[in-house]
């Protein structure tokens, strides 16, 4: 049976959640409402990085984000989760690497319930890996135990059940890798 990974609390993570819950959930993206929406991303930034097991010092939390506690998400540099996005489970964790691009209303699941055949003997959680430079579409549901490899593109409303490989394009439901993207070296300023 997995193990539920705790937030250990402070004073400082206990004010950040209640700010982010109450106020910074729900304020405007950029763009919306001048002054307010400009703020409103860097308030959800601000507070939401202490909650994080792991965070960057530059990520993008977007408007009415889920994420439970935030004890089990490492989110790496210049990350952003998109509007609106559901990620549930705190018996596994969420890896988010560098510049990895989500779109709005993702579902990211990292447990589910352990079932037995009258009733559930709690949850069992796995691991989701999203590597660097991912682009998420728009309402991509990503279950527990997947990889996403790096520069992959997952098309939108699709339903991520098993691993995507490094470049791969995979759309659909399930989601099938259709196509690669072509590989260079220095791919959006990599070096190597």
């Amino acid at each position: 049976m997995s193990h539920q990974i705790k937030q250990r609390w402070t004073i400082k993570k206990i004010f950040c959640y209640i700010v982010y819950r109450l106020i910074a959930k729900h304020l405007p993206d950029k763009g919306d409402l001048w002054f307010i929406g400009k703020w409103g991303r860097h308030l959800r930034t601000l507070v939401c990085r202490p909650l994080l097991r792991e965070s960057a010092r530059v990520i993008g939390i977007g408007q009415g984000v889920d994420f439970g506690n935030g004890c089990a998400i490492i989110m790496k540099e210049y990350s952003h989760i998109g509007d609106y996005a559901l990620i549930d489970g705190d018996h596994a964790t969420l890896t988010i690497g560098r510049h990895v691009i989500m779109g709005k209303y993702c579902i990211i699941l990292t447990q589910n319930h352990r079932y037995l055949e009258e009733g559930y003997d709690g949850f069992q959680g796995k691991d989701v890996v999203i590597d660097d430079y991912a682009w998420i579409g728009h309402r991509v549901t990503i279950l527990p135990g997947i990889r996403i490899g790096k520069h992959t593109i997952i098309g939108a409303g699709a339903v991520v059940s098993k691993d995507v490989p490094d470049y791969g394009i995979a759309v659909g439901n399930p989601a099938v890798v259709k196509r690669y993207r072509k590989y260079s070296k220095n791919h959006l300023g990599e070096s190597g």
